[in-house]
């Protein structure tokens, strides 16, 4: 019996614009996930504070989240939060391609969900749908499985892989390559 199968799974999609309430109450929103796509584990939960003016993206690491049912909980207050480091100081690969960033080096394999959703799916060098959803073991924070529509126009069949079936992700090209 496969241990990762019967823990509790998230869905990137459906975490998208998520309230995540605070240790102290206060709510704030998920807006993305950013994961290692060599290690394929969630890295960061990118949280929007909110804020009027001007809007603030912070990383939070995964292991101060827990997902219980419907609510997503972080065990940091608002001042807390405040600390965290802004989503600029550890950029995912589509920010890293941003021309009016300050160049740094930065890791090649930092992938942001809301951004791979959609991508073209390849196999063998051939199109076999696109990336519908991505599967999260809500304990590890790992990524499980990959959901791909087999539909290019038109909604197709669904079928699950694993993450290391993945051969490589090209940012620009918008593309997943299967091995």
């Amino acid at each position: 019996m496969n241990l990762v199968a019967t823990r509790p799974q998230l869905r990137a999609r459906l975490l998208h614009r998520r309230p995540v309430l605070l240790r102290d109450g206060g709510i704030v929103e998920l807006a993305d996930l950013l994961f290692d796509d060599a290690r394929w584990v969630v890295r960061y939960l990118v949280i929007n504070d909110l804020a009027p003016m001007p809007r603030r993206d912070v990383l939070v690491k995964p292991a101060l989240a827990v997902s219980s049912g419907e609510a997503l909980r972080v065990h940091l207050t608002r001042d807390e939060l405040k600390r965290c480091p802004d989503l600029d100081q550890d950029r995912p690969v589509y920010l890293q391609h941003d021309l009016h960033g300050v160049p740094r080096s930065a890791d090649p394999h930092l992938r942001s969900a809301e951004i791979i959703l959609g991508f073209a799916v390849r196999a063998g060098g051939k199109a076999a749908g696109r990336l519908k959803d991505i599967e999260i073991d809500a304990e590890a924070w790992r990524i499980g499985s990959l959901i791909i529509d087999s539909g290019v126009w038109l909604p197709g069949k669904r079928r699950t892989i694993e993450p290391q079936e993945v051969r490589s992700i090209d940012w620009i090209a918008r593309t997943i390559d299967l091995r």
